[in-house]
């Protein structure tokens, strides 16, 4: 048992507003916020404290990546969770300072995945590492809505969806020891990544969300997802279980600041005081760690605080991630996660290994030992069954169950015919036989230092075959960008700011989610082009893809598919050549022996040098091969989760597409029915000028030059003004053509 600080860290988020007065300094590990007096509220006296220094164990600025992220704050905590300590990671701070994109992650890019799926990701890459031990995974997703706990892995999901509230609620049941149970939460058996992911995205889909004046997607709950991670070593009774918790809490805020109502504000409420029992509890064990007579530590005041009990103050190596926004109008906020940081740092948890003997698996082994010794007592008084010669049925029962031996990767796994010694012999023949045919020794077996079966030769060769056809896939991709950028009409932006409910599509699948909603209409951009474009709905979703607004995030995750497709490519001819080099290694080894045979050297194979120095070379070939192979399963990992994301993106740009092309089919009849009815008044309307623009799939539009439209804006005052200016320029045209 060691005691064991909390680690904090500090992430700022990124902003494009003014920012507040604030250094890193001590190479990263420290924080100074300097607040004006000006800049404070008049009923605070002006002999405040001015300057305000934190420490933490380090600082992440707005630049920080995902990746830097995970590997100091997350990475020492689920490594020692997988040595069998428990583990929490919390993340902590205002609204909208960007907790739930650290634990989660963004949608959209790859490079944006949170610590959560890079915990999944590393825990599943290190199991195949580890093969000395036996893992299984289980996993449970706890959210707290207004103090009540909700199962977002509840079975009941899966028939039909439901609203939160119909979900059986989640209860805290004490036993004898102080140890809490929680009763309706269901623990999920995930064999896989890809299943530990679709629970984490199951959950995800259900989660508490509203909009509010400081966020567009603001949590309104703490959510707690946990890892119960039971690992055996091979051969030992002893197993251990340990448990991750990665916790993201909903963020606090000021009602004064957001005017919440209704539904809102009990919401807003129910977080404020949640978190307030947090800070006591961290305050009283703040005050133990410094000597003070603290006994009673108020855990369960709340359901948050009665679940974190262990990760405060018990068995657990505990992290916390405290995010801020450095915006100058929340500097009030920064400074009081800043403190409440300080306080946990002073927290001291005791931690020891979960370590136990399971009886089960006692039983197991000793009723193993018992049917052994039996074999082997049979066997040395002789009184194995007589069988006589071995017949073709009985030899390939023995074949099967010798390659059922090969093929199963578990350290457990065994091959008994029992005691009988002419089925012995028999399958040590057939060994032999499949070793010089190469269907067991040329593939390592994983057992043995390596990972070759025939389905891991097959899963090969379909990996291969999909790279060369993804690798097809991107030449194609790029030829067709490259013809894209060639050819179709020009785009001319002006930047306008409009209201933000004049129904362009654009501004829904633009939107960052982050930015205060009357903001939103700032960034949009109208689209200047030739109307005609609409003819052809090829050309006009390549006008549209050059300005769509989620289109670098598109571009990104091709970059890294493609990479990974690279090095997947790199490490499968990898993979190949040390099959490959094993194969001529021990075909060399059977030739040596074969030539000492026929000199009548037949004792002489441990002491051979050169046989030494060729199997210790297989050995390193066998190393190479395991660890080559493991790389290429995680890339096919990786590489399903990018194709994942692209294949949203690729829905997405498909609606938003769809969207557009109808809104500007639309103001475009608009427009040419406002000049058709200007042109009638005059009495001059040509045929040309009368035709409409349909929607095409594909069809091209006509050589000569139309004349400019204009697109409506959606503001009638504005649409009003444009109409006007083209009724006039169009009197004017017409005028000095009769005057010509």
């Amino acid at each position: 048992m060691t005691e064991n600080k909390i680690n904090i860290f500090l992430r700022i988020r990124p902003t494009k507003k003014q920012l507040s007065n604030y250094e890193i300094v001590d190479d990263g590990q420290g924080l100074v916020i300097d607040i004006p007096k000006e800049n404070q509220a008049v009923e605070v006296i002006n002999n405040t404290k001015e300057r305000h220094e934190f420490r933490f164990n380090k600082v992440f600025d707005r630049e920080a990546r995902q990746e830097e992220i995970f590997q100091d704050v997350a990475l020492p905590a689920v490594t020692a969770a997988l040595d069998g300590f428990n583990g929490t990671i919390f993340a902590y701070g205002q609204t909208g300072s960007g907790k739930t994109f650290t634990m989660t992650g963004g949608p959209e890019k790859y490079a944006d995945r949170g610590i959560i799926p890079r915990t999944l990701s590393h825990i599943y890459n290190e199991l195949r590492r580890r093969s000395d031990f036996s893992y299984q995974i289980h996993v449970s997703y706890l959210e707290i809505y207004n103090n009540n706990g909700y199962d977002l892995l509840d079975p009941s999901l899966e028939e039909q969806a439901k609203q939160l509230e119909d979900l059986p609620k989640v209860s805290l049941q004490e036993d004898e020891d102080g140890n809490i149970h929680l009763k309706n939460l269901s623990a999920h058996h995930a064999p896989s990544e890809e299943e530990a992911l679709n629970l984490l995205f199951l959950g995800d889909t259900i989660r508490t969300t509203s909009e509010t004046p400081m966020n567009l997607a603001s949590s309104r709950s703490h959510c707690i997802f946990t890892l119960f991670i039971t690992a055996c070593k091979v051969g030992t009774d002893v197993i251990r279980k340990s448990k991750l918790h990665l916790v993201d809490l909903a963020g606090s805020e000021r009602v004064y600041k957001t005017s919440a109502q209704g539904s809102l504000l009990k919401e807003s409420k129910y977080i404020n005081v949640s978190l307030h029992f947090l800070e006591m509890v961290i305050v009283a064990l703040q005050e133990r760690s410094q000597g003070k007579n603290q006994r009673h530590i108020p855990y369960r005041n709340s359901m948050m605080t009665s679940v974190l009990r262990d990760s405060l103050g018990g068995n657990c190596k505990t992290s916390m991630i405290a995010t801020m926004n450095p915006e100058k109008a929340h500097i009030d906020e920064s400074t009081s996660t800043c403190r409440f940081a300080q306080r946990v740092a002073m927290v001291s948890n005791v931690v020891k290994v979960n370590e136990e003997i399971d009886p089960q698996l006692v039983i197991k082994r000793l009723k193993k030992e018992v049917s052994e010794l039996r074999q082997e007592l049979a066997l040395l008084k002789g009184a194995e069954e007589e069988i006589g010669e071995i017949t073709e049925e009985t030899r390939n029962h023995l074949k099967e169950l010798v390659s059922q031996y090969i093929s199963d990767t578990s350290p457990d796994a065994e091959l008994d015919v029992g005691p009988h010694m002419g089925k012995i012999k028999a399958c040590f023949a057939l060994l032999k036989e499949m070793c010089l045919q190469g269907a067991g020794s040329d593939k390592p077996s994983k057992g043995s230092g390596g990972a070759g079966s025939e389905e891991q030769e097959e899963k090969i060769r379909k990996l291969t075959a999909q790279i060369k056809q993804r690798d097809n896939e991107i030449v194609i991709l790029v030829n067709m960008i490259n013809e894209a950028k060639k050819g179709g009409a020009k785009f001319q932006q002006g930047a306008e700011d409009r209201d933000s409910d004049s129904g362009n599509p654009l501004e829904s699948s633009g939107s960052t989610g982050r930015e205060h909603k009357q903001e939103r209409g700032k960034r949009k951009e109208e689209l200047l082009f030739d109307p005609m474009i609409l003819k052809d709905r090829q050309k006009s979703f390549e006008q549209f893809r050059k300005t769509y607004p989620k289109n670098e995030a598109i571009e990104s995750n091709k970059a890294v598919l493609k990479s990974k497709y690279d090095e997947a490519k790199g490490v499968g001819e990898a993979v190949n050549e040390s099959r490959s080099k094993i194969s001529e290694i021990k075909s060399h080894i059977e030739q040596l022996r074969v030539e000492r045979a026929m000199r009548g050297e037949t004792d002489a194979t441990e002491d051979d040098p050169e046989e030494r120095e060729l199997k210790s070379q297989i050995e390193f070939h066998k190393s190479s091969y395991k660890e080559k192979f493991n790389r290429l399963r995680e890339l096919k990992a990786e590489i399903e989760q990018i194709q994942g994301i692209m294949e949203k993106q690729r829905v997405g740009l498909q609606n938003d597409f769809e969207n557009w092309y109808n809104l500007m089919v639309r103001q475009y009849r608009a427009a040419l029915k406002g000049e058709q009815q200007a042109g009638a008044a005059q009495g001059e309307v040509t045929r040309e000028e009368s035709q409409e623009i349909r929607p095409g799939r594909g069809g091209s539009s006509r050589g000569e030059e139309s004349k400019s439209v204009p697109v409506l804006t959606g503001n009638k005052d504005a649409d009003a003004d444009i109409a006007a200016f083209y009724k006039a320029r169009q009197q004017l045209l017409e005028k000095s053509s009769g005057q010509s």
